[in-house]
């Protein structure tokens, strides 16, 4: 039976998260810190976070939830202040003061023009950690550039950084990279962010800004085509490894595996494992880079000969034996029943009193000592209203406790 630690053996148990944030950058983020214990408390306008509209949204006498928030809100707290009203701005400043760490994804400039930004909470509490996730950063830590100010959704990150001209085939239209990477990536990347900034007031006493551009993210994950375009000066091609190959997906007798040939002597064990040794040495395959340009030439038609007959779990079976990457391509579907995801918690059913049972994915982070975290449904909007009341403060809001 599964052993579950007390919410305060959790490593981030004691932080105080004040989270200013809507949609999905900011939510993820911070979801991940509260899977470890931060307290998270959401601070939501009176109509709350923008994904509590988003469709499909359920209600009954429980309350309302939508689908959307549920997945990136488990495990927090939810007090509803309008930041707006002076009374609003008061009750938030007297969280700041028993808090670690603001946390927002709001434009730049929206919580300057609120007379709640960095240098005011940081003059009245100066180990206060201030993480902001944005399109293009927020100019105060790093120069602005000349979109600072430009309104940036996931799609635009992925767009300006090049990723969409990666995947795909030669000739196509540049395409959504099928997941909103750019945010839960910059969510990850602040909440890491974070973490740094803590240890910092842990050793200094001294907060600090925590700056993530949506799109500085993504320039960092397409690192091996920026390397690439450095040193050889041209573009790789669309959909291949610029130097390793075979590297891709190919067609088996049931769908799809996906093979990863990364090094000279990894290409000898495949080779000898399909039961072609002649091709080890061939003429245009023995580099990695050769192999690549003629991956969909050469390669292609060879592979899926050879895999017509087999199934894909057979394939990868028989390459991973051979110390070859390989596995089959699998849908969403599939990762239900695998019992690969089953073992390492990567699919956890959340119980909520008006969605029902929800499964949604996993903290991908695995402690020895704290292995299977809590979950908790993401609160109805004003839940935790009482956390102003012990103050005796106003919500501006007109908010009442759940």
């Amino acid at each position: 039976m599964m052993s579950m630690k007390p919410p305060e053996a959790l490593p981030l148990s004691g932080v105080r998260v004040l989270a200013i944030e809507n949609f999905l950058a900011g939510p993820y983020g911070s979801m991940l810190l509260a899977d470890f214990g931060a307290d998270v408390i959401k601070i939501e306008p009176p109509d709350g976070d923008g994904y509590r509209r988003a469709t499909p949204n359920y209600e009954n006498e429980r309350g309302r939830m939508s689908y959307s928030f549920l997945r990136v809100n488990r495990n927090k707290r939810s007090v509803m202040i309008d930041l707006k009203t002076e009374s609003g701005k008061e009750a938030f400043l007297r969280l700041v003061d028993e808090a670690d760490v603001v946390w927002e994804n709001l434009r730049p400039q929206a919580m300057e023009r609120l007379g709640l930004g960095w240098d005011v909470l940081h003059e009245r509490k100066p180990s206060l950690v201030y993480s902001t996730i944005s399109g293009f950063g927020h100019g105060d830590v790093m120069p602005p550039g000349p979109n600072g100010a430009v309104p940036a959704f996931d799609i635009v990150a992925q767009a300006m950084s090049g990723m969409m001209t990666r995947v795909g085939e030669e000739g196509q239209a540049p395409l959504y990279l099928g997941a909103p990477i750019a945010d839960q990536l910059s969510g990850i990347m602040a909440a890491f962010g974070v973490t740094l900034a803590l240890r910092t007031v842990e050793k200094t006493g001294e907060g600090q800004r925590v700056d993530i551009a949506m799109y500085d993210v993504m320039v960092s994950l397409n690192e091996q085509s920026v390397g690439h375009y450095s040193h050889f000066g041209k573009l790789p091609k669309r959909g291949l490894s610029p130097t390793s190959a075979p590297y891709g997906a190919f067609r088996t007798l049931d769908g799809w595996v996906a093979i990863g040939i990364a090094s000279d002597w990894i290409w000898a064990k495949f080779c000898t494992s399909i039961d072609r040794p002649d091709l080890i040495d061939a003429e245009g395959l023995r580099t990695g880079m050769q192999r690549s340009s003629n991956q969909e030439e050469i390669l292609r038609p060879i592979i899926e000969e050879w895999a017509k007959a087999r199934t894909s779990k057979d394939i990868a079976a028989l390459l991973a034996a051979a110390g070859v990457p390989a596995g089959p391509v699998q849908n969403i579907a599939d990762l239900f029943t695998d019992p690969q995801v089953k073992v390492r918690e990567m699919l956890v059913n959340v119980e909520d009193p008006v969605i029902g049972s929800l499964t949604m994915a996993g903290n991908p982070i695995k402690l020895g000592l704290t292995p299977h975290l809590p979950l908790r449904t993401a609160p109805q909007l004003g839940a935790d209203q009482g956390l102003l009341d012990q103050h005796d403060m106003s919500t501006g809001g007109g908010g009442s406790e759940q």
